[in-house]
């Protein structure tokens, strides 16, 4: 459910940050219990299920910031 949420949201703003506290914000209404790592792990599940079509590499992390769709990268890929 998180996964598709997150590539939602990602595909949704292609080509911009996505800053890590709006992707939390987007997947868990109560984020005092979530660690920060959380969203990482989700992201990694997302881009190994993207890896099946080759496009893993399009979900980028912009570090110490956040995550990026590279539609770009979706393009020349197909």
């Amino acid at each position: 459910k998180n996964e598709g949420k997150l590539l939602h949201l990602l595909m949704k703003r292609k080509g911009k940050v996505v800053l890590r506290e709006e992707c939390l914000e987007a997947l868990w209404e109560d984020m005092r219990f979530v660690e920060d790592n959380t969203l990482t792990v989700n992201v990694t599940r997302v881009r190994k299920k993207l890896a099946v079509w080759e496009l893993d590499r399009c979900i980028e992390t912009i570090r110490g910031m956040g995550y990026r769709f590279n539609a770009k990268l979706l393009e020349e890929l197909s």
